[in-house]
């Protein structure tokens, strides 16, 4: 049962053309516009890793909250719902399936902003990266799904996803130092794990050892909440509200 819902959510995810512009195309388009107006290695620096996280953050939160949505509301989970899965390990290898694609994506946009950019490239910033995008994307995707649990609706998906994601990219220094921004801001910033994971992305590139340490325990603390809050609020079915605006809507 687990190997054909991993197989069913690889397939789904291939499929969702809005999410793979987002976490692919955008991504490449933003970073070869930008690494062709700025030249300095910092700035440089900041932009293979900026772009990178926010490949990761799209493909993590918003892909599978649409994703579960639609499904949900489709009545896919009606049947899983009979079989005796425990809702942890369906959540688990929904968010491990998206994970395995996302890794594929990020690390195409990594490795050619790395080419692009004239960044030396070695086995083992490749392998620490892989493994760092890994946990990333598990983290954000678990999150993603606790998204979806909450929304009843895609405006609300929309909506859930903009006030966490916004936060996270811009109290973060993934393109510009916070230097000048207010101390309320830097502070909510190092709270949140997007921070740590851009930081993590540029100490795999320049061998910063603590940026890199954080950057792994952070988003999989995170990981370990969102999955938590995700089994306590899952629904195997759409809420009654949904149902019923659906049907005003088909008569």
């Amino acid at each position: 049962m687990l190997n054909v819902i991993f197989k069913s959510m690889l397939i789904t995810s291939i499929r969702d053309k809005i999410t793979l512009f987002y976490s692919l195309m955008f991504p490449l388009i933003l970073m070869l516009g930008l690494g062709l107006y700025f030249d300095s290695p910092d700035m440089k620096l900041n932009i293979v890793s900026g772009v990178t996280a926010i490949s990761t953050i799209f493909w993590g939160m918003q892909g599978i909250a649409f994703q579960v949505h639609f499904q949900r509301n489709k009545g896919v989970y009606k049947l899983l719902k009979l079989t005796p899965m425990p809702t942890i390990s369906f959540i688990c290898v929904m968010t491990a399936a998206r994970t395995v694609i996302g890794l594929v994506l990020n690390m195409i946009v990594w490795i050619i902003g790395m080419v692009f950019l004239k960044f030396d490239l070695t086995l083992t910033n490749i392998l620490i990266t892989s493994l760092l995008i890994a946990v990333g994307l598990l983290s954000f995707t678990a999150i993603g799904f606790f998204i979806a649990n909450l929304a009843n609706n895609e405006g609300q998906i929309n909506m859930f996803s903009n006030l966490l994601q916004l936060p996270m990219i811009f109290m973060s220094e993934a393109f510009y130092k916070l230097n000048s921004a207010p101390n309320w801001v830097v502070a909510t910033g190092k709270l949140l794990p997007f921070e740590h994971y851009v930081k993590a992305l540029k100490g795999a590139i320049n061998g910063m050892d603590d940026a890199l340490l954080l950057g792994f325990l952070i988003p999989l603390l995170y990981m370990v909440i969102a999955i938590l809050l995700s089994v306590l609020t899952f629904r195997w079915e759409a809420n009654g509200t949904t149902i019923k605006s659906r049907k005003k809507l088909s008569a």
